[in-house]
């Protein structure tokens, strides 16, 4: 076992296995596409576009939509055989962790197109002093993390049926990602503590939402990171 892990993930060779793969590479992408438009997104905010806001959030929940069928297609695969029992539920909760970064990524576009008075919030806050500009700046730096972590969690899947040491590599860049959010998150914390007395109290809890929120589609590609490692650990053992 050890001697043809070295050189693929054979194991799980067969027809099925490799169909069944490849729909959860799809899955990652369609997930990476979905957290990509939520960047987009947060430029709009920060480039004071709300009708491009508007557009961008139309177009992330159709992006979710064909992740979460993407993520049912490769459920029903394992349904159908693929893949060892022991190995499925696995897979399963793989699947699921992954789909949580799209659904997150779509709970914090809501949290900021959904209250329009956030928008105008942050215009004011910003004529008043200058200052407060800094917030929308490191929302975008945020989103941007949440992209990064994506793209490594994609990359571990992408290469985990070919080369499962590449895929520990980027599993392991996921984490590394994610604590760089964790640091703007609470860069972005401390900038809506330092400005509070611009804005009302509902749109301090509002912001110190959507910073949470979009710092938890890290945390959630995180999470799925974590089980790409248990499969790789229980390979290897």
């Amino acid at each position: 076992m050890r001697e043809v892990l070295a050189t693929g993930f054979l194991p799980f060779a067969a027809t099925k296995e490799k169909a069944a793969f490849d729909i959860l590479k799809e899955h990652a992408a369609s997930v990476l596409r979905v957290v990509k438009k939520f960047e987009g997104l947060v430029i709009a905010l920060s480039e004071r576009s709300s009708a491009k806001m508007g557009e961008l959030a139309s177009e992330l929940d159709r992006l979710e939509t064909e992740a979460d069928g993407l993520r049912r297609k490769f459920e029903c695969g394992l349904s159908k055989g693929a893949f060892l029992p022991v190995f499925r539920g696995d897979f399963s909760r793989l699947a699921e962790r992954v789909d949580d970064v799209a659904d997150m990524a779509q709970e914090a576009a809501r949290a900021i197109t959904w209250r329009g008075e956030l928008f105008d919030a942050l215009n004011k806050a910003e004529k008043k002093d200058a200052g407060a500009r800094a917030i929308r700046k490191s929302l975008v730096e945020l989103a941007k993390a949440s992209v990064k972590t994506t793209q490594a969690l994609k990359g571990s899947i992408d290469t985990f049926m070919a080369n499962i040491d590449a895929a520990i590599l980027k599993a392991r860049e996921i984490d590394q990602f994610e604590h760089e959010s964790d640091g703007i998150e609470e860069k972005l914390a401390k900038l809506v503590y330092r400005y509070e007395k611009l804005f009302d109290p509902t749109t301090v809890a509002q912001l110190k939402e959507v910073i949470e929120k979009i710092g938890a589609i890290s945390n959630c590609a995180e999470d799925a990171g974590d089980i790409i490692m248990a499969i790789s650990f229980t390979l290897r053992a």
